[in-house]
């Protein structure tokens, strides 16, 4: 099954299509990131830019992602389990600047929540 673009399919769909968790930002299967799940309020530039929180498996995954350096599908979350798939997109720099961070952490209305951003490019 293809995902199409636009149209919103539940956390569920997404994990029997992929596997991985249902309830990570970034699920895996296998020790590969399979796809994005980013919620907006938290990441008000995503897909492009996505901002990892703190914890030791969100940090881990976040940097597999970057290392991995595969395209994957992203997923936004519109509503209660409806996340609307957006494209497939890779990690294109990964930044623990504290400059950077913080000028992310501005953006996004968040302060000292943000391990690292992830910039990410759109799959050709």
């Amino acid at each position: 099954m293809h995902f199409q673009k636009a149209r919103h399919y539940t956390r569920e769909e997404i994990h029997e299509v992929l596997g991985g968790g249902t309830e990570e930002y970034l699920p895996t299967k296998d020790g590969r990131v399979v796809c994005g799940a980013f919620r907006p309020d938290a990441n008000p530039d995503a897909p492009m830019i996505i901002l990892p929180g703190f914890g030791s498996k969100i940090e881990r995954t976040a940097q597999l992602f970057a290392e991995q350096n595969t395209a994957v599908p992203v997923f936004l979350k519109r509503t209660v389990n409806q996340w609307q798939y957006v494209g497939e997109f890779r990690v294109s720099r990964l930044s623990k600047d504290p400059a950077e961070i913080a000028r992310q952490e501005k953006r996004a209305n968040r302060q000292g929540t943000v391990s690292m951003v992830l910039f990410l490019e759109r799959a050709s």
